[in-house]
């Protein structure tokens, strides 16, 4: 259920909590779902059940996340579901149930029919927060599943990684023990159930084992570019800043890289979305205005909050502009671009892969669509709706889906992943030569054209 919880929190982050977005118009309803009106689809009366006194408290929980999304899920319709259907297969099932752990599972296994994402349940317990994002000690390293090979794609300058001599094109084979082909085959698939949804959720499990207690040792199995076994123990160090990202949940640690790259071409990358990093951003992308072009590289970011993203946009556009409509059961709203007094009128690429998560879909995605920026990458999964947070009776958390928003130009990213204007793949020969294909592909498009 750990790594579950995990899994699922990696894959939730956009305008939680009342932060679906902002502009010139107004966004979608905020309040909880208990302040919300009740609609035309409000529950049935619940019918007979032989579920027995004992478990009236797994009665009472899975009444309340059933009814919270009957009447708060963005789609009336629920995709075409009879959501009552639903309901009357599950509740019978409750009497089976010796735990709250088992309460948890079904309760998600009942709102995964939906295939949305930032919909589940997790436990109270602050261990059971997304250790990618939460935990204090690190070794270094991403991975990524290329061709069937667990390819390690970058590794940190100074980190354990770095010290040991692991390198980019090295093949990660066990981390701690654990086989990392089975901690992937094992591991939850998530919503939405195609190729690149499937792979990034095994990714995700894969990451938290590159995740510890500062201090902390774990061993650490792979292959060099001759394919020659190796091992080496590692010793997790410490990050760097954290901040809060969604209030109410743990702090998470954040990362900020600005750079200038060849021909003086800006550089940016970061991650979450977290309001704390909105300055910096910006100050970032102010101090690039004499840069022909400025990268901004969102593989791997995890989502936040989606008005850092729009306060993004509008450091890079000269005038009004919608960047997003949101649609909920109780209406839509919109999100316009408001320019800042001296924006950046460089050329702009964005950079994303099948883990740029969330709100980093709606950055790329928005920008692309107002064609103000260029995607270059792999596209994305398609995990863009906009959550709330409400707690169960027992405690535990649920998050669910109110708004779902579409781009500019009327795409939606949900299940659908934003498409790179330039797609380009990742092949471990590449990275075994010190070449990021994709970051090359960004330098050289601009180079072109500026």
């Amino acid at each position: 259920m750990r790594r579950l919880a995990a899994v699922l929190l990696a894959t939730f982050l956009v305008g939680c909590a009342g932060q679906a977005g902002s502009g010139t118009t107004a966004a979608p309803s905020t309040s909880t779902a208990a302040e919300q009106p009740t609609t035309g689809t409000s529950r049935a009366p619940s019918p007979p059940t032989t579920v027995a006194s004992e478990i009236a408290e797994y009665v009472d929980n899975f009444e309340f996340v059933w009814e919270t999304i009957n009447e708060s899920f963005y789609d009336p319709e629920f995709g075409g579901m009879d959501w009552d259907a639903v309901r009357d297969r599950y509740v019978p099932q409750l009497a089976t149930l010796d735990d709250e752990r088992e309460l948890l599972e079904l309760i998600n296994q009942m709102v995964f029919e939906l295939e949305v994402s930032h919909l589940f349940v997790m436990p109270p317990d602050a261990d059971f927060v997304d250790p990618v994002l939460t935990t204090e000690g690190e070794l270094g390293l991403k991975v990524r599943l290329l061709d069937d090979q667990w390819v390690i794609t970058e590794v940190e300058s100074g980190s354990p990684a770095a010290g040991a001599g692991l390198s980019p094109g090295y093949l990660l084979d066990g981390v701690g023990g654990q086989p990392v082909a089975d901690v992937a085959a094992s591991g939850p698939v998530l919503p939405p159930l195609h190729e690149r949804g499937i792979r990034s959720s095994k990714i995700l499990a894969v990451e938290e084992l590159l995740y510890g207690e500062p201090g902390a040792t774990t061993t650490v199995e792979f292959r060099d570019h001759d394919d020659q076994p190796q091992a080496a123990t590692l010793t997790f160090s410490h990050r760097g800043q954290s901040a809060e990202l969604i209030p109410g949940l743990p702090p998470v640690f954040t990362t900020l890289e600005v750079n200038r790259l060849e021909n003086n071409i800006g550089y940016i990358r970061f991650d979450p979305f977290a309001p704390a990093l909105t300055a910096p951003l910006l100050d970032a992308i102010h101090e690039m205005e004499n840069a022909p072009g400025l990268i901004i590289d969102l593989r791997g970011n995890h989502g936040g909050n989606s008005d850092v993203g729009k306060r993004l946009i509008d450091a890079m556009v000269d005038q009004a502009h919608l960047i997003w409509t949101w649609t909920t059961r109780h209406g839509t709203g919109a999100t316009y671009a408001e320019p800042s007094a001296d924006p950046y009128d460089g050329l702009v690429v964005v950079l994303v892969d099948v883990c740029s998560g969330s709100a980093s879909e709606a950055f790329a995605g928005g920008i692309q669509a107002m064609d103000r920026a260029v995607v270059v990458g792999e596209r994305t999964s398609g995990r863009l709706l906009s959550g709330e947070i409400a707690e169960l009776p027992i405690g535990a958390l649920m998050i669910y889906p109110t708004a779902q928003p579409a781009m500019a130009d009327g795409t939606i990213v949900e299940g659908y992943g934003v498409i790179p204007d330039l797609p380009v793949a990742v092949r471990r020969s590449d990275l075994a030569d010190g070449i990021d294909p994709a970051l090359r592909a960004a330098i050289e498009y601009i180079l072109a054209r500026s």
